[in-house]
């Protein structure tokens, strides 16, 4: 039987996604009401694919029984593990899987939670309840704060940053960060020690100094060597200015080389003044930093709080600090209870490492609350799920104690399988990092081995050297390293496809942002058809397309609610209708602005006339408008793909602000780079780790904080020599380091678990990797199966019809890198040949008046091509329709336009289609004669995909294919390609 109250830790590949459904899946079986299990996970993937493996386990479950292989049902047999009987499964299996698709699971993001917790009790915290979730503008919060200023105030900002080595934008990134600190935490760093003597800072100075040579005088009466004298021939500035403070010369002077023959021990009551002034020093020093900093506080969350008025708009930062500000001390927690509907029994934590102090401390009520209460499993229950090997978010304000903390009165238990990685793999971590973990636990290879059990790889960067002798400054060498390191990551690469990977299972893992595009760029000029993805920091709810189609279904979700009988008949309906009324012309207004219409009626016509009703699913309502408002653009249909996990618009519209998703790349398909942050919670068949390309980033942050258990302490300014005089930053400080350090040791944990089959390292001296003293291993790296079948006609997916405008072929397909630079009239040249197949598309395709395709062409390539040029374009192809012989093959036929189809994931387009029940006849422009061979091949690639597909089937009876020459003369325009064997 499961306990009760349990804490899971998971390493990497330890199957941590299997257990928590498990857990679900149990805690259902013991009588638990699915509402009332509230599973929280840190992304919104790990949440819809934790909703998805509890269906499909439980659907899985259900169809064993009924089917009779119950018996090799894995979540089955996981079941009688636990406890439960096979009569007591079979029973219920049913009941279970109908509650289960028939309630609202409460598996959600952590942020999605606090953001639902908010809309219930949003008015005990100042913030209207028709908030929406978005990015801060910090821009124009900074430029609310420093607008309201006065010029001596300004002055005042700009002495301060200057005698604190600040820049403004650090001093404004600093008061952002303050804005999320509780008030209690900023008040206590901001007290002094008492200062008995009641000396301010400038009198301090003085009286060390006057010590200082108080202690200087007793040496000289002594008699002491001029170099012991001198240790003390300081002043308070003296001191401050110095590289590093000799602390054996205070500390411990009897046993400091230069005093040994001097008695110092009638000194001993100066010395110790010298240390208390110097604390006394640093404390008010901070008191007075935190003060001036904490009077702009005040002004930066006036500006932060007007900006949030008028826009209305939330980030998750404020909404978890609204939330500390609810839960832990604006309400009462029964009536909090009360408001949430139901109240939560069961609670089920994912990635519990990752959680900041005020995240846990929000959550501390609801688990203390379970915790408190009486009864068995099926009636309350506590689930965390963590790993504090993956705690990799310190700057974030993660804190990995709080596993530690949250978990002590938990029944703890660990996962000891790796699941994941190869055998090679498993082993060579587990003897990495079993030295860098206290406690840490060997992970087992669940599997038979066998000879061939992946591989382990560390290189280290060798620059070449030109001679011995020759003398390389700083700059020179690090350039040398960084430049070998980007070679032996290509090299790498290279002998892996050799081998046989597919370019989909490689990733390639980096410390640094600025560290990907320097090795795509090298990559990509070394291999021009390698397909790379890489990963982008822009929003998707950001994105023009996405802003339009969201106006467009919350003007459907109002226009909708303002339509029923149940609202018309409301006592509020007079009071708000014309709020509403105007709320719809401004989602009206905005979608106008964003198409780049005047203001106008014609919108919401076409919206109106879709008919699109509020139980709509959302991915037939978003398909609907990007059809009708033409935005078929890649970040529309990613927009469509997330919103078929939805069942109404009404609950998408609810979902969407806690979903901040990523632009989609290019590509989903090809090698990875991206950074190790990044790759956290995914793996990769390969993985080639690359030490920094550049130097060691050092913090710039002037603060350390200090932590008492869950909470957040103090904070400590930083200031030189401080830890020599102040023992409690001293103690601060090598708590910090030590967490810096083991949250280094976690990056690279975390990297190197990302590897399935086989990793490689690339270090460099004095790199990243130096704190783990990797041992030496180069394993050959054998033939390796591929993953993926040679592009057949039997795998491809086809797509045959009128492609919705999505941008030109160059846009999707991989197209070979020229090395050359082009001059002007090549460039102009190829503009050319775009505008002409635009033409062909415009005109057979679409049915365009030559005046609409001139405005076209004209937006689209105008910035190259000449009105002339254009014009001149659009004669050409225009007369080649004209051509006997284009008369001739079209006859009665159809015509379809951009024709595309997907085989082995790349996408493929024919120009032009003419077709009937007798002959598919397959048309490619060319502007220029080139390799005619070639040409004449991709015509023949295109035929044999439609015989295989369709002559096949006796869906036509005849395939041709011409390549089609418009610039050249009538009579040379057309060249048929022969192709054998293509006729029935």
């Amino acid at each position: 039987m499961q306990e009760q109250f349990l804490a899971l830790k998971a390493s990497a590949g330890s199957g941590k996604t299997f257990n928590l459904s498990l857990r679900f899946i149990y805690l259902l079986f013991q009588g638990a009401n699915p509402h009332q299990i509230l599973t929280l996970t840190f992304t919104k993937k790990a949440s819809i694919e934790m909703h998805h493996r509890i269906y499909e386990h439980l659907k899985s479950l259900l169809q064993s029984f009924e089917q009779g292989t119950f018996e090799s049902n894995d979540i089955y047999k996981a079941l009688l593990q636990n406890g439960l009987s096979a009569k007591h499964i079979s029973e219920n299996i049913a009941d279970v899987y109908a509650n289960f698709i028939q309630s609202n699971p409460r598996i959600a993001t952590i942020d999605s939670f606090f953001y639902s917790v908010l809309k219930k009790f949003c008015w005990y915290v100042g913030v209207s309840l028709k908030f929406d979730v978005g990015e801060r503008n910090k821009n124009e919060i900074y430029e609310m704060f420093l607008g309201a200023l006065s010029h001596k105030e300004i002055q005042e900002i700009a002495r301060f940053c200057f005698a604190q080595g600040l820049s403004l934008e650090g001093f404004l990134s600093m008061l952002d960060r303050f804005s999320f600190l509780p008030n209690d935490v900023l008040k206590h760093s901001c007290s002094t020690k008492q200062n008995a003597k009641h000396l301010n800072l400038e009198q301090i100075a003085q009286k060390i100094s006057e010590n200082m040579a108080k202690i200087r005088d007793e040496l000289i009466r002594q008699n002491a060597a001029p170099r012991a004298i001198k240790l003390f021939d300081k002043t308070f500035d003296d001191l401050m200015q110095t590289k590093e403070v000799k602390v054996n010369m205070l500390a411990q002077w009897s046993e400091h080389s230069y005093l040994t023959k001097s008695d110092l021990s009638s000194m001993d009551c100066v010395r110790d003044e010298i240390y208390e002034l110097f604390a006394m020093y640093y404390s008010q020093k901070q008191g007075q930093i935190l003060t001036q900093i904490l009077h702009y506080l005040a002004r930066y969350q006036q500006a932060q709080h007007k900006v949030m008025q008028r826009d209305n708009v939330l980030d998750f930062d404020t909404i978890g600090m609204k939330n500390y500000e609810l839960l832990a001390q604006n309400i009462d927690r029964d009536f909090f209870y009360f408001r949430l509907d139901e109240r939560i029994t069961h609670i089920l934590l994912d990635e519990f490492q990752d959680t900041s102090c005020m995240q846990y401390q929000i959550l501390q009520p609801i688990i203390e609350e379970i915790l408190a209460g009486n009864g068995r499993i099926g009636d309350r229950s506590v689930f965390m799920v963590g790993d504090e090997k993956q705690s990799i978010y310190m700057f974030r304000g993660s804190y990995a104690g709080i596993f530690e903390e949250a978990t002590k009165n938990l029944t703890q238990e660990n996962l000891g399988y790796n699941y994941r990685s190869s055998k090679r793999v498993i082993d060579f971590n587990n003897e990495v990092f079993s030295q860098c973990f206290e406690q840490y636990i060997n992970q087992q290879y669940p599997f038979a081995s066998t000879h061939n059990d992946g591989f382990v790889r560390i290189i280290e960067s060798m620059p070449s050297k030109d001679s011995e002798y020759t003398k390389k400054s700083i700059t020179e060498e690090s350039a040398e390293y960084r430049q070998s390191l980007i070679t032996q990551v290509y090299n790498e690469l290279e002998t892996l496809l050799q081998r046989g990977a597919s370019e989909d299972e490689i990733a390639i893992l980096v410390f640094d942002n600025k560290d990907i595009l320097s090795l795509k760029e090298y990559i990509q000029a070394q291999m021009p058809k390698l397909n790379i993805v890489t990963e982008t920091n822009s929003q998707l709810l950001e994105k023009k397309e996405v802003k339009i189609l969201l106006n467009a279904l919350k003007y459907i979700a109002l226009d909708s609610k303002m339509q029923t009988q149940e609202y018309a008949q409301s006592v509020e309906y007079e009071e708000s209708y014309f709020k509403m009324k105007g709320a719809l012309k401004l989602y009206e207004k905005n979608i106008s602005k964003l198409l780049g219409e005047s203001y106008s009626h014609s919108v919401v016509n076409t919206i109106k006339s879709l008919r699109i009703r509020i139980d709509t699913p959302p991915s037939k309502a978003i398909l609907s408008l990007i059809e009708a408002l033409e935005l078929a653009q890649s970040v529309s249909w990613r927009f469509l793909e997330i919103s078929c996990e939805y069942r109404s618009i009404e609950e998408f519209l609810q979902e969407l602000p806690t979903m901040l998703c990523q632009a989609p790349t290019q590509s989903n398909y090809g090698v990875k780079i991206m950074t190790i942050h990044k790759s956290k919670g995914l793996e990769f068949e390969y993985v080639i780790l690359c030490d920094k390309l550049g130097g060691e980033n050092h913090s710039k942050d002037k603060f350390i904080t200090e932590y008492d258990k869950i909470h957040i302490k103090g904070l400590y300014y930083k200031m030189k020599h401080r830890e020599v005089f102040d023992e409690a930053y001293k103690q601060a400080l090598q708590t910090h380091t030590l967490h810096t350090n083991q949250e280094k040791r976690n990056v690279l944990y975390v990297a190197f678990t990302r590897a399935k089959y086989g990793l490689s390292v690339l270090m460099k001296p004095k790199g990243k990797f130096d704190i783990l003293n990797l041992p030496h291993r180069l394993d050959e790296i054998s033939l390796l199966p591929k993953a993926h079948k040679e592009q057949s006609l039997q795998n491809c997916q086809y797509l045959f019809h009128t492609m919705p405008k999505l941008g030109e072929q160059e846009d999707f397909i991989r197209v070979e890198q020229s090395r050359e630079v082009l001059d002007i009239q090549s460039w102009r040249n190829i503009i050319f040949g775009s505008a002409l197949h635009s033409v062909f598309e415009l005109y057979l395709g679409y049915k365009m008046a030559i005046e609409d395709i001139q405005s076209i062409l004209f937006n689209r390539y105008g910035f190259v091509l000449s009105l002339e040029n254009i014009e001149q374009s659009i004669q050409k192809a225009v007369d080649c329709t004209q051509n006997v012989v284009f008369k001739k093959l079209l006859g009665a036929k159809h015509i379809a336009c951009e024709v595309s189809y997907m085989m082995d994931n790349y996408l493929y387009r024919m120009d032009t289609l003419l077709y009937d029940k007798q002959e598919w006849i397959v048309l490619d422009y060319k502007s220029a004669a080139g390799d005619v061979d070639s040409q004449k091949q991709q015509v023949r690639g295109y035929m044999e995909f439609l015989k295989q597909k369709y002559l096949a089937k006796k869906e036509c009876k005849t395939i041709r294919g011409f390549v089609v020459y418009p610039l050249k003369k009538q009579d040379e325009q057309f060249e048929e390609v022969l192709f054998d064997e293509v006729e029935a």
